[in-house]
């Protein structure tokens, strides 16, 4: 009986930390979210996020994957000022990833990723996946509807 209830407490323990550690990724990614669309932009506040050898798994080879996230941020900041996430699934994977749907929404004023200003809104949806560690990001999967955002970017009115 007393391996039982020993079994069943160690059990209990490690369920408790998956749960303090997937509770404590998924408002990470929140905040980060917040940061993200918070105008103005502040590149240095969202590169806090991430940990200097995070790894992006959909990156190009050889680039700086901390460098090269702050900068799309700082892009879609810069291109189209009103544009938000919104969140519409933040799922902890165990104990240190995050699943994320989002649907990025704005409207291209300032010219976004070399398209003319040109007042086209644009709604795009894509998923993440995140992993925390230390309370870094550490690594991410991505997959956007880049295509989409291209279309939308370039239709005339």
């Amino acid at each position: 009986m007393n391996r039982l209830k020993i079994a069943a407490a160690a059990a209990a323990l490690a369920l408790s930390t998956v749960v303090a550690g997937a509770t404590e990724a998924t408002d990470l990614l929140s905040k980060f979210y917040e940061v993200a669309d918070t105008r103005p932009f502040d590149p240095a506040k969202l590169a806090e996020f991430y940990a200097d050898d995070m790894v992006d798994h959909n990156g190009r080879p050889g680039q700086n994957a901390k460098q090269a996230a702050v900068g799309t941020f700082t892009a879609l900041a810069a291109g189209a000022p009103d544009s938000r996430h919104e969140l519409g699934m933040v799922e902890p994977i165990g104990d240190d990833k995050v699943l994320i749907y989002w649907r990025y929404k704005g409207t291209n004023t300032d010219g976004l990723f070399g398209a003319d200003a040109n007042g086209n809104a644009f709604d795009i949806a894509g998923f993440e996946v995140y992993r925390v560690e230390d309370g870094k990001i550490q690594e991410f999967w991505h997959v956007e509807e880049l295509a989409a955002l291209g279309a939308q970017l370039a239709a005339t009115k």
